[in-house]
């Protein structure tokens, strides 16, 4: 049973180890980052910059089946229906595990179009080749490594996921400074470190699922379609969500590259890597609400939801003002825990593009929390129009207008502007998704107390 005795300290339970363990997660790109800025120079931090969308793509991927899944599996939860739990479970892990795989295949064999893709540029397309090459290598770990710690929340075991996630971390740290300051392997053993790092926490959770511990488990099942497009209808929201962000990196990367020049790619390198680090934490403490939110509305249990809808917000709410306002007080303490021998002049342009570019994360949590909130109501599609807005057709259009009517420096605004036109859009849909939850709770033995 998911949700048991008090409410706030349930959700306490899920946002603290699901918090920890997102925070963990972020950090194998950023420790990447960390030991490439120190360890090889500016021109290998971009070059890994250039490369990371690859990574948003398998991430994606990995939520596209692991929300819609997840979904599936706490709504039959708070049914009583574990053997349907169990069937979506098992067809979750085999759908990921054979879309990894095929992805990764596809661009070891099509790496340089990848490459061109991503706009490597000469000066660092040897450096990105090395790095990303490894990559695509371990890419279907870093996938059922993130569909296995969302599964294991839904199943009812969120301090393992945490545990398992530091385990990893400390690896790669480990790992990164061996490769990089031992052995003198530079971006590729960057690599390497992180992909070796996947390993662990993959053999953990198949180790837990296996056990007796483990409330689901896996079940013999028949792939049914219908099954197949319920989970991607609940999880292409999450994923287009998770995309963006490769979109986004994307995006700015080359109106920089327009603008500014490849030099200037090292300080947006920087502002990426804390970009990881706001949604992620965003994302986390939504996911730590959304299982809860799926499990009680299967349950009828419309006050509940409520309860969840406010704390979820309000996490978001202080979480975000104390993010962005540490971002403003240490820009130069960041940058120098990535580059600490940059030039002052490089120093001084990241630090007003940090300052800037920061403002967006008081919003986009919001954006993020609102649309994961329709989807475990069941309106995906709702979410599926707020991800659509803020992570391809607003960017796009305010990235692509706003540094030729404002000059470039509008560049570092412009996520905040699209964050901003996406929340009016997203309030919108919510408000109407709580008016129909209003008329379902009426009809339900707990009045209309969800508004």
């Amino acid at each position: 049973m998911l949700i048991s005795g008090n409410i706030y300290r349930t959700y306490l339970r899920f946002l603290l180890p699901t918090l920890g363990s997102m925070i963990l997660f972020s950090s194998y790109t950023m420790v990447d980052g960390i030991f490439v800025g120190q360890g090889v120079g500016a021109t290998a931090l971009s070059a890994v910059n250039v490369s990371l969308p690859f990574t948003t793509v398998m991430f994606a991927l990995a939520m596209l089946i692991s929300i819609g899944t997840s979904n599936m599996i706490t709504y039959q939860l708070g049914q009583k229906h574990l053997e349907k739990a169990n069937k979506f479970f098992s067809l979750g892990i085999a759908i990921s595990a054979g879309l990894s795989f095929l992805i990764a295949a596809f661009s070891f064999y099509h790496i340089d179009l990848i490459l061109s893709i991503l706009g490597a540029k000469e000066s660092i397309r040897s450096l990105a080749h090395d790095y990303l090459h490894v990559i695509i290598l371990f890419s279907p770990f870093f996938a059922l490594t993130y569909v296995f710690e969302i599964f294991i929340k839904a199943d009812g075991h969120p301090k393992l996921a945490i545990f398992l996630t530091s385990l990893s971390a400390l690896t790669n740290i480990a790992l990164d400074y061996i490769f990089i300051y031992i052995f003198h392997l530079g971006v590729y053993g960057a690599a390497v470190a992180t992909g070796l790092a996947q390993l662990v926490p993959s053999l953990g959770y198949c180790l837990h699922f296996l056990s007796k511990r483990s409330n689901l488990s896996f079940t013999p099942f028949r792939f049914h379609f219908t099954d197949f497009i319920r989970i991607v209808r609940f999880g292409i929201p999450s994923a287009l969500t998770e995309l963006a962000s490769g979109f986004t990196i994307l995006l700015f990367n080359h109106s920089i590259l327009t603008y500014y020049g490849t030099e200037k790619i090292a300080s947006f390198s920087v502002i990426v890597y804390l970009m990881t680090l706001i949604t992620n934490t965003m994302i986390a403490i939504l996911q730590s609400g959304q299982p809860l939110i799926s499990y009680s509305f299967g349950a009828e249990a419309y006050f509940t939801m409520k309860k969840l809808r406010r704390m979820i917000f309000l996490t978001i709410a202080i979480s975000s003002i104390v993010l962005v306002a540490l971002i403003q007080i240490f820009p130069r303490q960041i940058i120098a825990v990535f580059l600490s021998q940059a030039d002052p002049t490089f120093v001084q342009f990241t630090v007003k593009a940090i300052r800037e570019f920061s403002l967006a994360f008081l919003l986009l949590g919001f954006n993020i929390g609102i649309g994961g909130y329709l989807t475990a109501v069941h309106r995906p599609d709702f979410e599926l129009i707020i991800s659509l807005l803020r992570g391809y057709v607003v960017i796009c259009a305010v990235l692509t207008l706003a540094p030729r009517l404002l000059g470039a420096g509008a560049i570092w605004f412009s996520l905040a502007i699209s964050e901003a036109i996406t929340l009016v859009c997203s309030s919108f849909l919510l408000k109407r998704r709580l008016s129909s939850l209003k008329a379902l709770a009426a009809r339900s033995k707990e009045g209309a107390k969800i508004a």
